[in-house]
């Protein structure tokens, strides 16, 4: 069984995606399922099949866990965590923005997006210090934003430094719907990227949405979000 309070835990901060030492646990550290078992996602969106050897924290305790951590937590649907040795957490979080275009694939500008991210995360730290939480800065990409026209998936990783643990990694996977954006976000640390990249990914794969929700389901009328995939990264993560 999960046990948040063993241990160093990883969780949300900056961007989605931080890793602290030492952190709160939520109230209940009990898991709303193991793998393998199918998952409802929020709002009907889908389901997650969970495989074995990770467990499933509810959107209830996913978004304690994160506000904890800095987070606001505000569109949490649930999190994600091995039962083994691994160290790293991934966080599900679903926006109800409408329909992103992804005509301006091709337009992606990795230096502007990312002087954009440094400059509010920047601009945040007064109010991170106020709520007793360490400075934060942007430090480059650890792989610049990528497209998969296929399956109409985004990624792209940020490197950070974080004024009292160290360096981190800021993973982010954008899947997109006929409605909105999903987010699975990986959270671990440097030295354990590499192993968890592809676990991650792999659980993106685990996602089935309900038919309607999918991004080729989409109609004439319905709503389309504000900018493409340029915005989308620019803004999606802070």
């Amino acid at each position: 069984m999960l046990n948040m309070r063993s241990g160093k835990v990883l969780l949300g901060g900056l961007l989605g995606c931080l890793l602290l030492g030492g952190a709160p646990a939520v109230a209940d550290d009990k898991p709303d399922a193991t793998g393998p078992a199918k998952v409802k996602l929020a709002d009907s969106l889908g389901t997650l099949d969970l495989p074995k050897g990770y467990v499933w924290l509810d959107q209830a305790k996913a978004k304690e866990f994160m506000v904890q951590g800095g987070s606001s937590g505000e569109n949490t649907i649930g999190l994600i965590a091995p039962t083994e040795t691994d160290k790293f957490l991934i966080a599900l979080e679903y926006e109800n923005s409408g329909y992103v275009e992804d005509k301006d694939a091709d337009k992606i500008d990795a230096k502007a997006i990312l002087e954009s991210y440094q400059e509010g995360t920047e601009a945040n730290n007064d109010n991170r210090k106020e709520r007793g939480l360490p400075a934060l800065h942007v430090t480059g990409w650890e792989q610049e934003p990528q497209y998969d026209a296929k399956h109409h998936v985004v990624t792209w990783s940020l490197q950070g430094n974080n004024e009292k643990t160290g360096q981190f990694v800021n993973y982010n996977t954008r899947v997109l719907t006929r409605k909105g954006v999903l987010s699975v976000n990986l959270m671990c640390s440097n030295e354990d990227l590499p192993a968890s990249k592809p676990k991650a990914a792999d659980m993106v794969t685990k996602v089935a949405f309900t038919q309607g929700e999918r991004y080729e389901d989409f109609k004439q009328g319905d709503k389309i979000s504000t900018g493409g995939l340029v915005a989308l990264i620019a803004g999606g993560a802070l």
